[in-house]
């Protein structure tokens, strides 16, 4: 075989690796892409259910608010005030702690979802590099 056959069968496989690791490259940038639409995706849908919470909880406050006030209104006495006034910071304070323990799940809940497809596409990637 010729110098000039030997530098041609050369020059073939590394087109054919460059092409094979290429070909790989887009492979990852695909899945890597569709990774992310799907993590937009989900993220659009728990950002859409934590504003509902958001103001399902605003509207619970304000209901609470006005029924406070309804309260305070009917009072008769300062004993009747501070009744009025001590049960309404419990009442509060216990709904708060509520509210808080539900945006916390919901909050825990977008971010392991979301992360999710990025945490399974990089896995596959790693795999099929290995």
């Amino acid at each position: 075989m010729s110098e000039h056959d030997q530098s041609r069968k050369l020059a073939d496989k590394s087109v054919a690796i460059a092409n094979e690791t290429l070909q790989k490259g887009k492979a990852a940038v695909d899945q890597s892409v569709q990774a992310f639409e799907q993590t937009y995706s989900a993220m659009i849908e728990q950002m859409r259910d934590y504003n509902l919470k958001m103001i399902d909880i605003a509207q619970a406050n304000t209901a609470g608010v006005f029924e406070f006030a309804r309260q305070l209104s009917t009072a008769k006495s300062s004993s009747d005030l501070f009744e009025l006034w001590t049960a309404h910071a419990q009442k509060q304070t216990a709904m708060l702690n509520e509210q808080i323990k539900e945006l916390t799940a919901l909050g825990q809940k977008m971010a392991g979802e979301s992360a999710e497809p990025i945490t399974r596409s990089v896995s596959q990637a790693f795999k099929k590099a290995s």
